[in-house]
């Protein structure tokens, strides 16, 4: 009778306080930004970062959240982290630049030419990465970011498939300033593979990427638009950041679309009763050349200056066919955080003793997600 009572008592605990062997429940995510959501998970985005990268950490240590994994280094000093919620989310941080002897981070950054959303590339004699980040044709994506994308790849596929297979449904991705880049590629990423059944379908995935790079043209913001339509991806960004306004942009005249005036200006103005003034043909063929020029000389710069150091870290690294193009836009739902009187306190925005990175450092974005919205 005693062992009975016993078992009756454990029973009735379990049952009533422990939930025993029943999976976590997830609160599922929901799309929007949301401003409580985000400033709890600022401090982890932070901590993708190690403290000496960042001057320490000013940020509160995440609550309520454990880290579960951390990716290796890549070639180009990129990694991600995993967090898992109490209520059975998780959360994928990847790390911006970070100033290293090599200088490797930054040459991910600034190895900006475009290449095709969709393709291949021999990444090193032995691995070949396959990548579809759209569908919309002439949709061109940031080359340094798709490497950092590649090499992060198989590992971000494997904790999704992990997590998944530990019952979580609802996925939240974060980025910082160069991790954002990446993190716009990554969101694509996994979309499409979602959607060619190399990944589960049913799950959610929300992305918030801050300080966020234009990391494609306008043809890949439309895909991206498409593919997370309805309040699924936030690019959230200080209207004082300088970062947020690279890719360096160049504009010509092969960026617009074949059907537009610009192919015969001379006759749309006319057929618009605007006449072309006398110099109006040497005006117009010199911007004309202008544009090929400039994308040429910019790619020259490149090669000479950022191109060795990619070899040298990804020896066996078959470069891809480059589009000539530098035309980048922004992309995803955007989130401007707005400055007040206590921000300009801490950052005065001294033209003469100023920091670069004072807009575009983690804290003073939880500031601002704190005081806007």
């Amino acid at each position: 009778m005693r062992s009975l009572s016993l078992f009756i008592a454990v029973t009735i605990t379990c049952l009533s306080f422990t939930r025993c062997n029943e999976k976590k429940e997830s609160t599922a995510i929901v799309p929007g930004y949301n401003k409580a959501e985000l400033t709890s998970l600022i401090p982890v985005m932070e901590r993708a970062y190690d403290s000496a990268d960042i001057g320490g950490f000013k940020t509160p240590e995440p609550a309520g959240i454990k880290k579960v994994f951390r990716s290796k280094v890549s070639p180009l000093m990129n990694r991600f982290d995993v967090w898992n919620t109490p209520d059975n989310k998780a959360v994928i941080a990847i790390r911006g630049s970070i100033v290293d002897p090599g200088g490797l981070s930054f040459t991910a950054a600034f190895y900006s030419p475009m290449v095709p959303a969709t393709g291949k590339i021999k990444l090193s004699e032995t691995k070949t990465f396959e990548y579809k980040l759209a569908e919309l044709a002439g949709s061109a994506v940031h080359l340094g970011m798709l490497l950092g994308l590649a090499h992060i790849s198989d590992e971000l596929v494997s904790q999704i498939k992990e997590q998944y297979g530990k019952g979580v449904r609802d996925f939240i991705l974060l980025g910082h300033s160069q991790g954002s880049g990446i993190g716009f590629l990554a969101t694509s990423y996994i979309r499409y593979l979602q959607k060619d059944g190399k990944l589960p379908a049913d799950f959610r995935l929300k992305t918030y990427l801050i300080a966020a790079p234009k990391t494609g043209n306008l043809q890949y913001a439309y895909d991206y638009q498409k593919i997370n339509s309805g309040g699924w991806a936030m690019a959230v960004n200080n209207v004082l950041d300088w970062v947020p306004c690279i890719g360096i942009t160049l504009q010509t005249a092969v960026d617009f679309p074949k059907i537009s005036p610009f192919y015969d200006m001379k006759g749309f103005m006319a057929s618009i009763n605007f006449p072309a003034g006398p110099k109006f043909d040497a005006t117009y063929n010199r911007y004309l050349a202008a544009g090929p020029v400039m994308t040429n000389e910019m790619l020259g710069i490149i090669h000479e200056n950022i191109y060795p150091k990619v070899m040298k870290v990804m020896p066996g690294y078959v470069e891809p066919a480059l589009l000539g193009t530098f035309d980048f836009e922004r992309s995803g739902d955007q989130v401007p955080l707005f400055p007040d009187a206590e921000y300009y306190k801490v950052f005065p925005q001294d033209t003469v003793h100023f920091q670069a990175w004072e807009n575009h450092s983690v804290y003073p974005y939880y500031l601002l997600v704190k005081s806007n919205y």
